[in-house]
């Protein structure tokens, strides 16, 4: 009995261990703007599973990297949708009644996994609409000069009393900042130095809704991230780490 027990505990570590890698691969959703719910972003990782959600009678568009040129397209089931390159753009349309599917996309830079799902709306203003679909690429937030704004290195804090220092972070410490504080105005956020690549940022609202949020990245300072506003709760995502960043400032008023 008793190697019997032993080898059915072997048995369950090595199933255990065997589908480890499978639950690596995660299923990533788009998160709605600040402005309009309908135009949406997803942060690119190589490892994730890509979700997307068309709409009957609704097109719909999927927006990659500039630059970015589509070598190959495949799908689990070419008849349900309606597909239609252009660019780094893919116009995408459900059109059959059941046409959950998968989709696999390579291009001149990277590989995406897609899941395809399909469902109705009661009107073009639905809250679950979605119009556009835009890839950020965290390694691309260090490289783009062109969208950076010129800043001093850093920020003159010979009047601490003219800032905000009350904050508290929680999440994965690979990402997460060394410093951080606000001027009522913007929230001043500063990396390790070896952080290979800034997270993106978001907005956490009450219902622990996620929208992107407008940031800057000096270009004296690749360590320092300037979040346009000041929010009670922010997120940071590089791939699958994320860290959780609470202003108790605000949240104890």
């Amino acid at each position: 009995m008793r190697n019997s027990s032993n080898q059915i505990s072997f048995l369950i570590i090595l199933l255990t261990i065997i589908m480890l890698p499978f639950r690596a691969m995660a299923i990533r959703e788009p998160k709605p703007t600040a402005i309009d719910s309908r135009i949406r972003v997803m942060t690119y990782s190589p490892n994730d599973v890509f979700k997307f959600t068309g709409y009957y009678n609704y097109q719909g568009c999927i927006e990659l990297d500039k630059g970015e040129e589509i070598v190959n397209l495949s799908m689990g089931d070419p008849n349900a949708w309606f597909i239609q390159e252009f660019g780094n753009r893919i116009f995408i349309k459900p059109i059959k009644d059941d046409a959950t599917t998968n989709m696999l996309l390579i291009t001149n830079k990277r590989t995406y996994f897609f899941e395809l799902h399909a469902e109705e709306v009661q009107n073009i203003n639905d809250s679950n609409m979605i119009f556009n679909v835009k890839f950020l690429y965290p390694e691309n937030e260090k490289s783009n000069n062109t969208n950076l704004v010129s800043l001093t290195s850093e920020v003159d804090l010979s009047h601490p009393e003219n800032y905000n220092f009350y904050y508290t972070i929680t999440g994965h410490q690979e990402i997460a900042p060394i410093k951080i504080f606000d001027d009522g105005d913007f929230t001043y956020i500063y990396f390790r130095d070896k952080n290979v690549a800034m997270p993106t940022v978001y907005i956490v609202d009450d219902r622990k809704k996620e929208s992107l949020v407008n940031f800057r990245i000096s270009t004296k300072n690749p360590n320092l991230m300037i979040v346009e506003q000041v929010s009670l709760r922010l997120s940071l995502r590089l791939g699958k780490k994320v860290v959780y960043v609470f202003n108790e400032a605000l949240l104890s008023k």
